[in-house]
């Protein structure tokens, strides 16, 4: 049966149990036949006080992330969308493409993930040339852009 809502495209989107602000705001991002499917990761809701309580709920959250993938396959999404920052920067780059890795290996879906905060680290000395330049000029370099085009994903949008 065709898909009334989502004629265009439907996207898992899986979030921490405890984020109230992916999904009202993919909902309200959402284009035209695209619909957005949640699934929620675990996360027990604790205080973080130091390093090592936040390695423990980052160690809980990579034990359930296969289990909301799961959930959320069970719609049949055409799209996987990770709503989580702190996986893709908790142990730099290469671990944030090892999870981007895994989830497109899992799933066989094209992933997306928030613009790797571990690269944008990378590129922040760039970025501050870019803007010492800027200042002195008084005008962003025209070869340059704030933004990596890694951010940005022209094939997300049918």
């Amino acid at each position: 049966m065709p898909d009334k809502l989502g004629w265009r495209a439907n996207w898992g989107v899986v979030a921490p149990s405890t984020n109230t602000s992916v999904q009202p705001e993919f909902d309200e991002m959402r284009p035209r036949g695209v619909t957005n499917h949640m699934s929620r990761i675990y996360v027990p809701d604790e205080p973080l006080a130091s390093d090592a309580d936040f390695n423990k709920l980052m160690d809980a959250i990579r034990l359930e992330w296969d289990n909301a993938i799961l959930r959320v396959m069970t719609c049949n999404p055409d799209y996987l969308v990770m709503g989580m920052s702190s996986e893709t920067f908790w142990g730099g780059l290469t671990r944030a493409n090892e999870l981007k890795a895994h989830m497109t290996g899992m799933t066989r879906l094209r992933v997306a993930m928030d613009p790797t905060p571990a690269r944008r680290q990378s590129d922040a000395t760039a970025t501050s040339r870019k803007l010492a330049c800027s200042h002195r000029t008084g005008r962003w370099p025209t070869k340059m852009s704030p933004f990596s085009s890694t951010t940005a994903d022209s094939k997300l949008w049918p």
